[in-house]
């Protein structure tokens, strides 16, 4: 079987499944603190002005694209801990299971959580969230199994 997630060893992960790359940390790790939409935003910024991984193209990921690294049939496992925040372990967590998304709705922005797989309308100044930047373009298409899309076609 393919290896989903790689780790470039420079604070990166590429998806194999969506051509996706994503930040390896996230904002709570890095700050302490759940943080607003807007400092999100701030935070973008400044991993594109440290050109994280050699890349000043990071954003905030679309509601889709955070959705495709959850992963209901694994929970998170730290420090000989269980957790139930279904991510894959390649990458770094710790507190804070509600991330950001770049869609927003007047003075709201989604927010998407790993414990549930729920997301929520949370108001963009709320402390609510933390952020996993995200670049390159979503290929969705690669989510899709082609061979089993030839078997059903005459159906």
């Amino acid at each position: 079987m393919e290896q989903r997630f790689i780790e470039h060893g420079n604070r990166t992960i590429s998806d194999a499944r969506t051509g996706l790359m994503w930040q390896e940390s996230y904002a709570y790790v890095e700050t302490g603190n759940n943080i607003s939409w807007y400092d999100a935003q701030e935070y973008i910024d400044k991993l594109n002005q440290e050109k994280l991984g050699s890349h000043e193209d990071w954003r905030l990921p679309g509601r889709l694209e955070i959705q495709s690294l959850y992963e209901i049939a694994k929970p998170f496992q730290s420090r000989g801990k269980t957790f139930i925040l279904h991510i894959d372990p390649v990458f770094e967590f710790s507190y804070g299971s509600c991330f950001w998304t770049s869609k927003t709705r007047l003075s709201a922005a989604l927010g998407f959580e790993f414990d549930m797989g729920d997301i929520h309308w949370y108001p963009k100044g709320s402390l609510n969230g933390t952020v996993r930047a995200v670049r390159s373009n979503w290929k969705p298409k690669l989510l899709v199994d082609l061979s089993w899309a030839k078997e059903t076609a005459g159906s």
